[in-house]
């Protein structure tokens, strides 16, 4: 599993897989280290992190997709009941057969909004539905970094799947990102699958399609790509996939 030093004591892990790569990262504190996300959970992760710091780590995942949060079963682990139901249905064998390795089913803890404190450093978890209902995205003030999962990706944000919301409560989600981030500091995004990161235009460039979108003045074009189905918008390279018009 690759890693990369992306900013000072923080992490990108990084784990190839069926749905392409998957970032995860670690934020280490002075008593605590953060995980966010924990991958198809076929590498060995624990051992990844373990190679990169000593201190007690927590899990909080972004969301429940397989690509996500199948690496649970090895650390104390946190997701939002909205996604548990989710979780469930992707740790089930018709999803893990995929991955050619049985996974092991982890005992998920609500996890919880607000600041977590992990000595000398706090990570903020705030709520994001849009992808899925239970999506949240991390903000770290020390580096000025939101990890944003799915939420936001460099390619096409996905709505149109069965457990995703609409385009309102996804601009919703949008809108409070972006005043969380505005608050506390926050000018970088990494997402769950961006190779680089991104600044705070692919933000405002997402407000502006869903806006669009509701309003009428933006149309998609009606796609079915297996996995996703819905009508497929744009506004300056950013994608939407979404349900409803």
């Amino acid at each position: 599993m690759e890693h990369k030093l992306i900013a000072p004591s923080t992490y990108k892990l990084i784990e190839p897989g069926p749905a392409g790569r998957v970032n995860m990262y670690l934020l280490l504190g002075q008593k605590e280290a953060l995980l966010i996300d924990s991958g198809y959970g076929v590498a060995p992760l624990k051992e990844a992190v373990a190679s990169l710091t000593s201190l007690p780590v927590v899990l909080f995942n972004t969301h429940g997709h397989l690509d996500h949060a199948l690496g649970s079963y090895q650390f104390e682990a946190y997701l939002r009941h909205e996604d548990l139901g989710l979780y469930l249905e992707h740790s089930s064998a018709p999803f893990t057969d995929r991955l050619g390795k049985a996974i092991k089913r982890a005992e998920m803890k609500e996890l919880p909004l607000g600041e977590l404190d992990l000595g000398g450093r706090k990570a903020i978890a705030i709520s994001t539905p849009g992808h899925t209902r239970g999506s949240v995205c991390i903000l770290d003030p020390a580096t000025h970094i939101a990890f944003v999962g799915d939420t936001i990706n460099p390619g096409e944000v996905w709505l149109g799947l069965k457990e995703s919301t609409g385009v309102e409560e996804y601009l919703q989600s949008l809108l409070t990102l972006q005043k969380e981030c505005e608050d506390n500091g926050i000018f970088i995004l990494h997402s769950g699958h961006s190779a680089k990161p991104m600044n705070m235009n692919k933000l405002h460039n997402l407000i502006h399609l869903c806006r669009n979108i509701l309003a009428g003045k933006t149309v998609g074009e009606k796609v079915d790509s297996g996995l996703c189905q819905g009508y497929r918008a744009t506004y300056k390279y950013n994608c939407i996939i979404y349900r409803h018009r």
